[in-house]
């Protein structure tokens, strides 16, 4: 259990998530009883240092801890500082970290340590582990140091046989020691090994190694050592672009879950890990990108890039992507005049950048799978995370994007939200009126915080009272939920801006709709309404769905939340007014 909460550091566990961590699927019945033991125990024992304690924070715990007293955290700053130096040119230095680095190593990460997520860890330790060694052997080699780097690379392809980059390094090193006949014969071994075991051919990289050493054509590694004042390329910062993120997420816990399991898993296979959060305007989209960003910051001690992509903004037209790189590359140490000229080159730029990195970029507010692709991560263990109105199927078929979407808040987590903006005494005295407060704000975490927000200045005035006043004939509409000092904060704006996204014809039937039952309508009631075939109706509802405006809640049935069927209502209303019809509308 200690191991879960090191490696999770800063970030709140569930206690369902330790169950799961320790046990697996073979929890006994004691098995939460047995956990909060081992809290108290884990208390008594950091106590006596005084430097880390274990709180209980969202509903999960939190290992409250030093970074540097954690040694993986110090061992991931050498490799980075290591990466750093080799991208200015500087060798010395990064295979100096590099060592110090692999020193902290004693024998096998977790060793003994019992439960799945110690068994999960102990391998994506040892990938770092070994991708670290293969680091500091590529700078030997590039150092012209052949024979020692010979002999340790030797020691390792025993240990890995398939691990074709200790093989090519290995290659580089024998023939540069003047050892030909050896590296062939390397290349034959580990070429039979792979056709035997797992039934491949060599990469094509290994392949171009062993036909340049056979045919003496093999240029070896030319090294000058560079001082770090001129680096061969631009020397990446670690940028740290999050937005603030809100105090506490109400909430959320598993979408919560379900990035981290992701990036758990892109890890564990060297990929690049990309979730899409998607949901209706208002649903709190980017405040959960946010937060779970500046929860996994750690992770990527490379840097955190956010970018607003403004494709449901105030503005008339998304980013460019171009601009959008430019930007990136600036933050990561580019010169203005450095910058290339094309959009393709600075895509490339981009990812050469970002190679063997550990980056977070977070792309808020995107149009479409054609806008991000340009700005994505390439190299395995960095991560993106993609916040949009519109459903992107085209970046979760082609890059196998995990989609979520977010859903109003449930009553429990409401009560929670505005609790924590009124304070629990307040709310706890008018439970009745929270819940009508809850109602009328359709749970949406956008329009409850602009009644909250008021309630707040008003700290006399019963919630009872606030709710009367929302409920009253001339507060109906979603005037109640507007706020002139920051559109972004308005839900009657934040919706316009879905709606503009809407084409013609779906727009029309996203009016037409406004007379159909609320909550719940059927795709044959809609037809009716709207005087079209059915099967028309099915496809236009699913681009609403695209839109995150209606949700699909069984086969030909759809629900909508009350403040979008209040926004509907008045584009209706506006239409016929414009056609002078609202007369017995």
């Amino acid at each position: 259990m200690l191991t879960s909460l090191l490696l999770r550091a800063g970030r709140p566990v569930s206690l369902t998530k330790l169950v799961e961590d320790v046990w697996g699927d073979e929890a006994p019945p004691s098995a939460v009883g047995s956990v909060r033991t081992y809290i108290y125990r884990l208390r008594q024992a950091l106590g006596e240092h005084g430097e880390s304690s274990v709180n209980l924070v969202d509903g999960g715990y939190l290992l409250r801890v030093q970074r540097d007293a954690v040694d993986l955290n110090r061992f991931k700053e050498k490799a980075a500082r290591a990466r750093e130096a080799r991208g200015c040119g500087d060798l010395v230095t990064a295979a100096s970290l590099l060592t110090e680095g692999l020193e902290m190593w004693k024998g096998v990460a977790l060793a003994g340590v019992p439960g799945p997520f110690a068994d999960q860890q102990r391998g994506v330790l040892g990938e770092l582990r070994l991708a670290c060694a293969e680091e500091q052997l590529a700078c030997e080699v590039e150092r012209g140091r052949y024979a020692e780097a010979a002999a340790e690379l030797s020691a390792l392809l025993v240990e890995h046989p398939l691990r074709e980059r200790v093989c090519g390094l290995l290659m580089t090193a024998l023939y540069g020691a003047g050892r030909q006949s050896e590296a062939l014969t390397v290349y034959h071994t580990t070429s039979h090994l792979l056709r035997q075991r797992l039934g491949v051919s060599p990469s094509k990289e290994l392949q171009h190694v062993h036909e340049r050493i056979l045919t003496g054509r093999f240029e070896l590694p030319q090294h000058t050592e560079r001082p770090k004042s001129t680096p061969r390329t631009p020397a990446p910062r670690a940028p740290a672009q999050l937005p603030a993120a809100l105090p506490s997420l109400v909430g959320r816990e598993r979408e919560q879950e379900q990035v981290e399991r992701l990036v758990a898993d892109a890890e564990a296979a060297s990929s690049v890990a990309i979730c899409t959060i998607g949901g209706l305007a208002g649903v709190g989209k980017t405040a959960f990108a946010t937060s779970v960003a500046h929860r996994l910051a750690d992770r990527f001690p490379d840097g955190q890039l956010f970018a607003d992509l403004q494709g449901a903004g105030p503005e008339a037209e998304p980013r460019d992507p171009g601009l959008v790189l430019e930007d990136f590359l600036r933050s990561l140490g580019v010169r203005p005049g450095e910058v290339p000229e094309t959009a393709q080159a600075r895509e490339l730029m981009f990812r050469g950048l970002l190679a063997n990195r550990r980056v977070l970029v977070v792309l808020d507010n995107a149009s479409s799978t054609e806008q991000v692709k340009h700005l994505l991560p390439g190299g395995p263990g960095s991560m993106a995370l993609i916040t949009s109105r519109m459903q992107l199927h085209a970046l979760v078929a082609a890059y196998q994007a995990l989609p979520l979407t977010l859903l109003p808040l449930s009553q429990a987590d409401a009560r929670s939200l505005l609790a924590r903006r009124l304070g629990a005494t307040r709310t706890a005295a008018e439970p009745e009126a929270v819940d009508r407060i809850i109602q009328l704000a359709g749970q949406l975490p956008l329009a409850l915080a602009n009644i909250a927000a008021r309630a707040a200045y008003r700290p006399q005035l019963r919630l009872h009272t606030l709710a009367d006043e929302y409920e009253a004939p001339e507060h109906r509409t979603l005037d109640a939920f507007t706020s002139e000092e920051d559109q972004t904060l308005d839900v009657r704006a934040s919706l316009t801006r879905s709606y503009r996204l809407l084409d013609t014809e779906t727009a029309a039937l996203f009016r037409d709709l406004s007379a159909c039952p609320f909550p719940l309508f059927a795709a044959s009631q809609v037809a009716d309404l709207a005087g079209r075939p059915e099967k028309r109706v099915r496809t236009v509802l699913s681009r609403l769905i695209r839109a995150h405006l209606v949700s699909e809640v069984g086969p030909g049935r759809y629900s909508w939340n009350r403040l979008v069927a209040a926004y509907a209502a008045e584009q209706a209303r506006e239409g016929l007014l414009d056609q002078g019809e609202l007369a017995g509308w």
